[in-house]
């Protein structure tokens, strides 16, 4: 009978020990598990942006290994340029267009573009400039059938880590400058990093998208091509860029006075008209290069 109750004890001992090394074990994987803040972006890479040199017209390329967005197409011509940088980066696709307004040097490349590269969704401004431009860019949009939303509201998403915001015109026209001051505004966010295109906002507009406190950026696309412009002391001081950039031309410079404001406020330039600006970023941590 002893001997029957030893060997009782015993098998229960061993079982015992079993069932603690196994929960031992799976602590152990537990902890080891890989964590992502956000799996859709894990192997998305590095966010990179480029400022094409159009003379006084915009057009910027914002991608990773996943997502594309372009931010207007510069001025009628402007389209091919667009197209062989993103051949030359196997850029395939354009998930969103944004034309910040309508004026011909930053929808004046979109047929071109339109009509000879995949372009997921377009989004606009609600403010019609008519012009050839415009009305050939509607046209293949509408040909291609491809989605054309007028923005009427903010618009706040994220794809592939890249975060967009949109601040859209509060008003359905302006009494001044009804094109310019219906930009749309638009801020761009890879982890840490933040990039904020203003379009040709003038000083209505600017001073309607400072009330929304605007959050910091690292770098700012200057209003209007680097026109002066009162409230733009307080457009820097509200967002606090470490550099800048103004698209402008050798015939049609940026406004001295608004070089030495960026001066006096410790921001460094970059002027499209001295050469392409390209910018590389992981979400921690970027660099700024300028083509010659």
């Amino acid at each position: 009978m002893k001997k029957s109750i030893l060997f009782i004890v015993l098998v229960l001992s061993l079982l015992l020990t079993a069932c603690s090394g196994e929960e031992g074990d799976k602590d152990k994987d537990i902890s080891a598990s890989p964590v992502t803040d956000n799996p859709d972006s894990s192997d998305a890479g590095d966010l990179k942006l480029f400022y094409f040199e159009l003379g006084k017209a915009d057009a910027f390329i914002i991608y990773n290994k996943k997502t594309t967005i372009l931010i207007d197409t510069g001025e009628k011509g402007d389209g091919k340029d667009v197209l062989q940088y993103m051949e030359n980066n196997n850029i395939d696709k354009i998930d969103y267009m944004f034309i910040t307004h309508f004026d011909q040097d930053h929808v004046g490349g979109a047929n071109k573009i339109l009509g000879n590269t995949d372009v997921k969704q377009i989004y606009t401004s609600n403010y019609i400039k008519e012009s050839d431009e415009y009305n050939s860019f509607m046209s293949k949009a509408s040909e291609k059938k491809i989605p054309n939303t007028v923005l009427r509201e903010d618009l706040t998403f994220e794809e592939n880590g890249i975060k967009v915001e949109v601040n859209v015109p509060a008003r359905d026209i302006y009494e001044e400058d009804p094109s310019n001051n219906s930009s749309l505004i638009i801020r761009i966010s890879y982890g840490e990093n933040s990039f904020l295109f203003m379009g040709d906002a003038e000083e209505e507009r600017i001073r309607e998208y400072l009330r929304t406190n605007p959050a910091p950026c690292d770098v700012l696309k200057m209003p209007y091509h680097g026109h002066y412009m009162g409230c733009l002391s307080e457009l820097i001081d509200a967002v606090q860029p470490k550099y800048a950039i103004i698209t402008s031309s050798k015939e049609d410079k940026e406004s001295d006075d608004t070089r030495e404001l960026l001066k006096s406020k410790k921001v460094d330039e970059k002027r499209t008209r001295k050469g392409s600006v390209f910018i590389q970023c992981n979400g921690k941590e970027f660099s700024v290069s300028q083509g010659a």
